[in-house]
């Protein structure tokens, strides 16, 4: 009764845990029609993913996959998901059986703790990451992992490593098929030659990504068309910089104060200023760009020799100069902060490693723990010399044992040889001996039947006896194996043996051809011979 109680318990328990974590069919088609469109439609992905009410009812794998997409999908939406309790349970779950799931989960974890400013998780995250794209071979993967690590160089103002991983992106994108990466890789790899003041191979890599994209979305286009108006700028061709500045303006987006800024930037340099001023007011807010800014608005005040403006937008400049001065200072005097911190923490160590030196009890008693401890290994290791020389010993003895065991059996061996050989020399001159006895019949036919039968008999004994020699026991063993053999029919299988024809066994033991034949066959059914074995074959085998 108690028995059937806890096996009914089991079972419902069971069935809850597994109702529990249950995954319905219209969950799993909602996964994977997300799963399907994520590169393209990401915001689609977030409207069906919020159909599925709780995701921790999901099955374990629909949870890790509902976690990456969901992951996924805000980062390209732009949502800054600074929390990476969501993503840790794909990464928690994914592993070298789904390389490209794990690194792209890796990868999410690592936007996640880059948002949360842990660099060195975000460093961590895109290492592991890369790890699963190498073992999946997943192009696309891998460009966008190279693409990462080359923020990371851009960021520390490495612009060479950054160019290197932009172009083994660009590589990857490309084998992948993904145009849109691809032309975004080549406005980067134009971005750090541009950084670099290689401006004309900026210019050609920004051409030759139009090319190649001639379907290129607006506001990636634009991007292009900004980056042409720089580059041409710095190259002082300020025709072709105002007219791809017009270009960028085609398409309304988030950079608009930084193409107006460029716009009055070219038509002050033209000493149009009415048309700076008219860009310049169209800039609501000049962000990161505030100095370039209140600079134009300085040139122009000055060049209209207005005075007053000219106050006012100086002091303006040299607070946005200032700004962005002490906000730099105070990113690099917080590394400063650490690496000082560090450099205390090293100090003190030290301190105190130095004043233990100069404790000579504790001096003294590391002494006595080595030499303590050497003594030890010195007697540890005497006693594994004697141990292994004792084993070396008896393997010596094992090998001399089993060369003397070799050498017996080789003369032993040696000994069979000889004796098959003689038993064959033998059996040989036996053939000869009844050809003559055969040719003496004939030519002596008054030679009694008692003395012919006596010559048989003996040349029978010493058939038997050299079989038995090149057959250890043959006779004995056939006896015992078949015991209802007769034994003119054991004879008969000694005189097989020793290569003796029919003819001559049969004139040999006195027999009628047609008798000797009866007899074969009599001797194949007691031997259980099938009709397609060999008689001889049989008898050299067994």
């Amino acid at each position: 009764m108690r028995k059937s109680t806890f096996i009914l318990a089991f079972s419902t328990l069971l069935l809850f845990i597994t109702a529990c974590h249950h995954t319905t069919p219209e969950q799993k088609k909602i996964l994977a029609q997300a799963d399907s469109i994520i590169s393209e439609h990401p915001d689609s992905v977030l409207h069906l993913l919020r159909n599925i009410s709780s995701y921790r009812q999901l099955a374990t794998p629909d949870r890790a996959l509902y976690a990456l997409l969901m992951t996924q999908a805000l980062n390209k939406c732009d949502s800054m998901v600074a929390s990476d309790t969501l993503i840790r349970i794909a990464t928690d779950y994914y592993d070298k059986k789904e390389p490209v799931h794990a690194g792209y989960a890796w990868f999410y974890k690592g936007r996640c703790a880059n948002n949360q400013g842990d660099a060195k998780g975000y460093v961590d995250a895109i290492l592991k990451a890369q790890e699963y794209a190498t073992q999946s071979k997943d192009s696309k993967l891998q460009g966008f992992i190279y693409g990462d690590k080359a923020k990371l160089h851009q960021q520390q103002n490495q612009l060479n490593d950054a160019l290197h991983c932009y172009e083994l992106a660009y590589s990857c994108f490309k084998k992948a098929g993904d145009t849109r990466n691809a032309s975004v890789c080549m406005l980067e790899i134009g971005y750090s030659l541009y950084r670099n003041k290689d401006f004309h191979a900026a210019l050609k890599y920004y051409a030759k990504a139009i090319e190649e994209n001639p379907n290129m979305e607006p506001i990636l286009l634009t991007s292009f068309r900004r980056q042409q108006c720089l580059a041409f700028y710095n190259l002082k061709d300020y025709t072709n910089a105002i007219k791809f500045a017009r270009l960028s303006l085609m398409n309304a987006d988030t950079y608009d104060y930084a193409k107006f800024i460029n716009m009055a930037v070219i038509f002050e340099k033209l000493n149009n200023m009415d048309s700076a001023a008219f860009y310049l007011r169209k800039c609501i807010d000049p962000r990161e760009m505030a100095p370039e800014y209140y600079t134009v608005w300085l040139n122009i005040s000055t060049k209209q020799k207005n005075y007053k403006a000219v106050s006012y937008y100086a002091e303006r400049a040299l607070i946005a100069k200032d700004s962005l001065f002490q906000h730099s200072l105070s990113e690099s005097f917080a590394g400063l902060e650490k690496k000082y911190r560090y450099e205390n923490v090293s100090s003190q160590n030290k301190s105190l490693i130095i004043k233990n030196q100069h404790n000579n009890i504790i001096i003294l008693l590391l002494l006595f723990g080595i030499s303590l401890g050497g003594v030890t290994f010195t007697i540890f290791r005497n006693k594994r010399n004697k141990q292994l020389l004792r084993q070396q010993r008896h393997l010596t003895e094992n090998e001399r044992d089993l060369l003397k065991a070799a050498e017996e059996k080789s003369f032993l061996l040696q000994k069979q040889i000889s004796t098959q050989q003689n038993a064959l020399q033998t059996l040989s001159k036996l053939k000869s001996a009844l050809t003559d006895q055969s040719d003496y019949k004939r030519n002596h036919k008054h030679t009694t039947l008692q003395q012919e039968q006596a010559a048989i008999d003996q040349i029978v004994q010493q058939v038997i006896e050299n079989v038995d020699q090149l057959y250890p026991n043959f006779s004995k063993r056939l006896s015992n194996a078949y015991p209802d053999l007769l034994e003119n029919e054991i004879l008969i299988c000694c005189f097989l043996l020793a290569g003796f024809d029919n003819v001559t066994i049969y004139t040999t033991l006195n027999l009628q051809p047609a008798s000797y034949n009866v007899k074969r066959t009599t001797l194949r059914k007691k031997l259980g011979l099938q009709h397609e074995r060999n008689l001889t074959d049989f008898l050299a085998k067994f």
